[in-house]
């Protein structure tokens, strides 16, 4: 049963839609000749909007001379809105604009989509101000197709104000498309050239020599959790070892794992996890040193005085991080904190902040980490959106903390593919290393369903050129996992297994081998990651080790034979 908000949420879209079919101009819907995404996002507040991406695409302003198409009324009426016409199912939409308030000095606003009169949903957020232009970036997918659709702008508590928008673009993309942008980027990114040139000791240019290259580490870090049910079992481990280069524990570091009475300290498990990923050259990210959810606080600490409190928790950093100082590249040091807030209700808003300063002096050499969900998964939740998330960090790091890595969780249920990577373009204007550390799909959906939403997400992360590592939350029990996992108990690959073997076959190099030509020369395009290059000539024959680091120019070896 609709409540009478949404009668009267739907009655006044369909007003809008009259309004602007008859009184509006006609926006009608395309598909670009060139197909290439435009990668540009702010997080910084503008005194002027910039121009509008792709020209504004498919949005047409009825006022040809006005180069930014302004647009201004209340959220009374549902508006600023366009109407579009025939969006396509399948479709990559990309939205974006710029928002500035009228009397009220901030707000968050939220661009939604009605298609056919049929509800509405976010397709994008921003942080607007009164006194500058904020960057809204999102988009959507359709299911099917629609015939008239609204795009309109609205406070997220829905009470009224005044808002203008400028530069706004929706830009459609095939799927097509969508893929061929992917695929150079992995190109431009993932991937390097490399010219493995066969001379003799004279240097003279040995010309039908044959070369084999074979890629034995890769660099880019695609791992999954583990739990303490890896310990003592072989096969997994073996698994496990064979696929992953990068591993996070999946709740053998939290505090009520290692101490769950006040000074009953247990670190045996997670010493014989980290001696496993160790044995097998597995980087491993801590996870995590506090977690503000209070349902996941221990129940001894949940009682503690304020000042014992505080003691409490140096003591828990100084002996977590003393003990594995240098062993975890990555800290989790404050989870959730946009959604929960144990410690800083009772320690003060500056406890976050002092919790990086003493993890920075315990472990200078870790990269310390925000963590959060529903930044990426949806744009629904007013606790996480991009920009709450941006100003946080900033925040933080204003006020001294050493925070280098944005942690997104990914705890998918149907995602929003055009507003990951927008959300992902906002966020790496910072400049810092984007990880997905927990990336799982919903078990509301069967099993077929899942592997094809969880291939869309890791093609999306991998391709994504701020994206430095993929963490899945698929930490295998014998009862299952957390909401997914990629094999049964017996290590039978299920189908998001089978995705996950396919791409990490697909994102490596292999074995490539080929003639030196005329010039004592082999070339290939590779994976970035650590080779081996064997060379024949004759009865003679060379190995040597090289790497592919990321760069734009081609990497050259020689071997001498």
């Amino acid at each position: 049963m609709r409540s009478r908000g949404s009668f009267a949420l739907n009655h006044a879209v369909a007003f809008l839609v009259w309004w602007m079919v008859h009184c509006g101009s006609e926006l009608v819907a395309a598909v670009p000749p060139d197909g290439w995404y435009d990668y540009t996002a702010h997080t910084d507040c503008r005194g002027r909007p910039e121009p509008a991406q792709y020209n504004g695409g498919i949005l047409k302003y009825g006022n040809g001379d006005d180069p930014n198409g302004y647009k201004t009324t209340e959220t009374g009426v549902l508006s600023p809105a366009f109407v579009v016409y025939n969006l396509n199912k399948s479709t990559m939409y990309t939205f974006s604009g710029w928002v500035k308030l009228e009397g009220s000095p901030s707000a968050l606003i939220t661009a939604r989509l009605a298609p056919d009169n049929s509800g509405t949903r976010c397709i994008g957020t921003v942080l607007a101000r009164s006194d500058c232009w904020a960057f809204l970036k999102g988009g959507f997918v359709l299911d099917w197709p629609t015939q008239t659709s609204v795009i309109f702008f609205q406070n997220a508590d829905r009470t009224p104000m005044k808002i203008t928008t400028a530069s706004a673009s929706l830009q459609p993309f095939t799927t097509d498309q969508w893929s061929m942008h992917q695929k150079d980027t992995i190109r431009k990114r993932r991937k390097r050239m490399a010219t493995v040139h066969v001379a003799d000791p004279h240097g003279t240019r040995v010309v039908g020599a044959s070369v084999s290259v074979q890629q034995t580490a890769k660099d880019f870090p695609l791992g999954s959790a583990i739990a303490s049910t890896i310990l003592g079992n072989d096969a997994y481990q073996k698994w496990f070892a064979d696929r992953f280069n990068a591993a996070v524990f999946e709740d053998e570091l939290k505090w009520y794992s290692t101490e769950p009475a006040s000074g009953l300290l247990r670190f045996d498990v997670p010493d014989q996890m980290l001696a496993f990923v160790r044995s097998h050259r597995v980087m491993v990210r801590g996870h995590n040193i506090f977690w503000e959810n209070q349902d996941a606080t221990p129940r001894w600490v949940k009682g503690l005085s304020p000042d014992d409190l505080r003691s409490a928790v140096n003591t828990r950093i100084q002996s977590l991080m003393t003990r594995y100082r240098g062993e975890f590249a990555h800290w989790d040091v404050n989870n959730e904190m946009l959604h929960f807030n144990f410690y800083e209700q009772r320690l003060g808003p500056n406890a976050t902040m002092e919790f990086f300063s003493v993890a920075q002096d315990a472990d200078p050499l870790a990269t310390l980490f925000m963590n959060e969900y529903n930044v990426v998964e949806t744009c629904d939740d007013v606790s996480s959106t991009v920009d709450a998330y941006v100003a946080r960090l900033k925040d933080l790091r204003a006020g001294g903390a050493v925070l280098e890595g944005i942690g997104l969780e990914g705890h998918f249920s149907k995602p929003n593919i055009p507003y990951m990577r927008a959300v992902l373009d906002k966020l790496a204007t910072l400049n810092l290393p984007i990880w997905f550390t927990e990336i799982d799909i919903n078990n509301k959906f069967d099993a077929q369903t899942q592997a094809v939403y969880l291939e869309q997400v890791l093609r999306e992360a991998y391709a994504h050129p701020a994206v430095s590592g993929v963490m899945l939350w698929t930490a295998l029990h014998e009862n299952g996992c957390y909401q997914m996992c990629l094999t049964d108990w017996n290590l039978k690959n299920l189908p998001v297994g089978d995705v996950v073997d396919r791409l990490l076959q697909e994102w490596q190099t292999g074995q490539v081998a080929g003639p030196t030509d005329v010039h004592g020369a082999y070339s290939f395009s590779g994976y970035l990651g650590e080779y081996v290059v064997t060379v024949n000539a004759g009865n003679t024959s060379k190995q040597a080790t090289f790497s592919l680091s990321p760069g734009d120019e081609t990497r050259h070896i020689t071997v001498q034979i």
